[in-house]
């Protein structure tokens, strides 16, 4: 089955804090679970960027002369169509660059990939197209346009249903805390990622996740392949 690229982000995971996985690693690129090192803040012309909090200044070790340059670098590379809304890397070298140039000190940081079977790829394209010129296009609807083929050098870590919303964030099934319903609807096995382990039955799945009897976050949910970039740089 062919994969394709829908974005590359620069992560922390840490322990979740809530429902049955509390304690839990878990390697999704859901900013609801870990700590996304490009956001909002990040973005000189954002709210958040106009206007950072002492906590994020903390959290991230900000000083003032660091945003302004980090705020430089985004600009730039937003008008070089390399990193989109909210929190998306478009390639690997500026994901790379990004954490050399930024965050070199922090060892901890992940970088990981979401990557759409063709089907969903197909399906993500028609529904995140904006149907209203005032709003733009998110970095995920960007970077699928443009057809990269997964990187297949990169681990497979597993597999994670993401519910995105029109900001361009996005929740992980197990922001729900859905995973003992899915082992028992499905017979899924969770890894020690915590991703799910294969993509046997996922079309069923996605279906399940996108009925709306279901109860779950009301937006668009796909089925996406999860790598992690092994380099020295990391």
């Amino acid at each position: 089955m062919k994969y394709y690229l829908g974005s590359y982000y620069l992560y922390k995971i840490e322990p979740a804090d809530f429902g049955t996985i509390k304690g839990s690693k878990i390697f999704t690129c859901s900013s609801c679970i870990n700590k996304s090192y490009l956001d909002s803040w990040s973005i000189s012309w954002s709210e958040d960027g106009k206007n950072i909090s002492d906590i994020i200044r903390k959290e991230f070790k900000l000083s003032e002369e660091l945003i302004n340059k980090i705020h430089k670098w985004t600009d730039n590379k937003l008008e070089q169509n390399k990193i989109g809304w909210i929190n998306n890397f478009y390639d690997l070298n500026t994901v790379l660059d990004y954490k050399k140039s930024f965050f070199k000190e922090e060892k901890e940081l992940q970088i990981l990939s979401i990557n759409f079977p063709e089907t969903e790829k197909n399906q993500a394209l028609n529904i995140l197209s904006p149907t209203n010129k005032k709003f733009g296009e998110i970095g995920i609807y960007q970077n699928l346009k443009k057809e990269i083929k997964e990187n297949t050098k990169e681990e497979q870590l597993g597999f994670d249903l993401i519910g995105i919303e029109p900001s361009g964030d996005f929740h992980s099934f197990h922001c729900h805390d859905l995973k003992d319903e899915l082992i028992s609807e499905f017979g899924i096995k969770i890894n020690n990622n915590g991703l799910i382990q294969e993509n046997k039955n996922w079309k069923e799945i996605v279906n399940y996740m996108n009925h709306d009897d279901n109860g779950f976050e009301p937006v668009p949910w796909f089925f996406v392949k999860i790598n992690q970039v092994q380099t020295a740089s990391t």
